[in-house]
């Protein structure tokens, strides 16, 4: 009995041992894969270089640096190889084509401690152009064109016996292809780019090539996405006729046109830049749509006139013709105003038509004045040249203190021109901007009282630097009249506030008639502004003096100084003006509010 039990038992073995076996075969590859994937550190890199040259390294072996861990397993010759390439190829953007790049093995170290990887860089001579040859391919070789290809060499930045970097050779390659592409060469390309170095002598030599292609000449407009407007919308604002050479700054003016509308919320314009079909090649205008239907509130303020609600609304096909309907009313604390203009589109040669109503309530200085009026204006550029044509009727009606000074009605034609000179019209620090106007009326053509009125406007910018900026301000105006009782207050002058003279109220500088202040036929203010920009960032201080006067007469004129302080913060829509002033004979200190530069 005993050995059966034995027998039984023994056939059990094997299975037994079986299995310790894959125990311990598991036990062992579990260990072993745990060896075969352990990750080391890497080692510690430091360099040793000139300075100048540090920003550049750091950056070119960033991402060899962060995967350290992972492709190196902490062996810092592997590591090193890796580097090497990436520090030579830096140091050859900068014109280093031949450096020493070394490590250095630290043998002073303990041995149960990691070594460092030290590398040494000598970027050695810098390489310098030894030559530039610039050819062109394509029409550009025609008779027509010989001065235009000397004038893009004289544009081209890395020349001869200065240091190569990679950033100078391709800003040279991007800007004459620029250039080409400006005009008549849609289709230009760079065909050929070589710079030959010489790591031996330090020298480069380089060499291109641009195939202008053939002449472009544009052709129709071929206008998409118009659906409630008339087809001949976009064409107003085109100035570009079938068979004009090509230029860019054209075809950028009709979108800037465009997209400066009400019509559209979106525009695209471009041509097939096809060099096999270079005539007449149609431009491409898509347009979508904007909701011809806007209402808009708003609400401010302005040390002029105080708090201001608004409502207005624009409709911008009256008529389904395009015609532009804008009309609101406003509630300021000293002028409440409603009105109703309708704008049409332009012509093909930019003139621009407008009608309009208005009626206006204000009270300033104890004068309370009504108005409504009724005009149209025709408004055209040449350039930097504005001008407006106008022709208004405006009746008016005068009360002060108890006083009724009666109504008085002017039909009067008006022509007016600005020249804007500036380097940036929003925030201007060079240039100038100048304006002047003349309005006639007379009593045989439905007005009271025959009269010229004369203004002009001129305001100065100039920037010594960045930081530094001058502003010069001059207003001269006269009305040439008999009397002013029966001219419009519109058409005289008064002064006081921003944009005008600081450290006065709003409108507070005229002529005392009755008791009651009221316009001027004559106005003089001059205004000098230093203004310094922060760390040529968005906020400045400035400082600033205003001094002018209206009166009836030259022999009446008493110029009044104010100084002031203000700063200044810079906005996309122009600069914010707060300013403090004080004027000589007043006892207040008055504070000034504007945004942009009013003109």
């Amino acid at each position: 009995m005993t050995k059966l039990l034995i027998a039984r038992e023994l056939r059990f073995l094997p299975w037994l041992v079986g299995v310790a076996c894959w125990v311990f075969i598991f036990q062992f590859g579990v260990a072993s894969a745990q060896d075969s994937v352990m990750v080391f550190a890497p080692p510690t890199v430091n360099y040793q270089m000139p300075d100048q040259f540090r920003d550049l390294i750091d950056q070119s072996t960033r991402q060899i640096l962060a995967t350290a861990q992972v492709n190196d397993n902490g062996d810092a010759w592997q590591l090193f190889r890796r580097l090497r390439p990436a520090i030579q190829d830096a140091l050859g953007t900068r014109g280093y084509f031949s450096p020493t790049i070394r490590r250095v093995v630290d043998e002073q170290l303990p041995e149960d401690q990691a070594p460092p990887l030290n590398i040494t860089v000598d970027p050695g001579q810098q390489s310098k152009v030894v030559s530039v040859d610039i050819q062109f391919d394509g029409e550009i070789n025609n008779d027509e064109f010989a001065a235009r290809r000397e004038r893009l060499k004289t544009l081209w930045l890395l020349g001869v016996n200065q240091p190569f970097s990679q950033s100078d050779w391709s800003a040279s390659k991007d800007r004459l292809l620029r250039e080409l592409l400006e005009k008549d060469f849609a289709a230009a390309t760079l065909a050929e780019s070589l710079a030959d170095v010489d790591p031996e002598k330090n020298t480069v030599a380089l060499r291109v090539v641009y195939d202008s292609g053939p002449v472009f000449t544009f052709g129709e407009l071929n206008i998409e996405g118009l659906n409630k407007y008339p087809a001949d919308l976009v064409s107003r604002y085109n100035t570009i006729e079938p068979g004009d050479r090509y230029e860019q700054e054209r075809l950028l003016r009709l979108l800037d046109e465009l997209q400066g509308t009400t019509y559209f919320s979106s525009v695209d314009v471009k041509i097939d830049a096809d060099d096999r079909q270079p005539r007449n090649v149609p431009i491409d205008v898509t347009v979508l749509e904007s909701d011809s239907k806007r209402l808009g509130l708003g609400a401010g303020y302005s040390s002029n006139t105080g708090f201001r609600t608004e409502a207005t609304y624009q409709y911008n096909n009256l008529f389904d013709r395009a015609y532009s309907l804008v009309t609101g009313v406003r509630i300021e604390q000293k002028r409440q105003s409603a009105y109703a203009d309708v704008f049409l589109p332009p012509s093909r040669r930019g003139i621009t038509d407008s009608v309009g109503v208005a009626v206006d309530h204000q009270e300033i200085s104890n004068l309370e004045v009504d108005r409504s009026s009724v005009g149209a204006i025709r408004a055209f550029s040449k350039g930097i040249n504005e001008y407006r044509l106008g022709l208004n009727f405006q009746q008016e009606e005068r009360r002060a203190l108890g006083i009724d000074f009666g109504a008085t009605q002017a039909l009067v034609a008006s022509s007016s021109w600005t020249r804007n000179a500036v380097d940036d019209r929003l925030n201007p620090t060079e240039g100038y901007i100048a304006f002047g106007q003349v309005a006639v009326a007379a009593e045989q053509l439905a007005s009271d009282q025959d009269f010229i009125r004369l203004y002009g406007r001129v305001q100065k910018f100039w920037s010594p630097s960045r930081e530094n900026v001058f502003t010069a301000r001059f207003d001269l105006g006269t009305v040439v009249a008999s009397a002013r009782r029966d001219i419009p207050q519109d058409y005289l002058f008064r002064a006081g506030g921003t944009n005008s003279l600081r450290g006065f109220d709003f409108l507070d500088l005229g002529v005392i008639d009755q008791g009651v202040l009221v316009g001027g036929r004559r106005i003089m203010i001059g205004s000098l502004e230093y203004t310094r920009w922060f760390d040529a960032g968005p906020l400045g201080a400035a400082v600033f003096t205003d001094v002018g006067d209206v009166s009836d007469s030259w022999g009446d004129f008493d110029p009044k100084p104010a100084i002031g302080v203000g700063l200044r913060y810079k906005t996309p829509a122009g600069p914010i003006a707060f300013d403090v002033a004080k004027a000589a004979d007043q006892d207040k200190v008055r504070i000034h509010f504007a945004l942009g530069v009013a003109f």
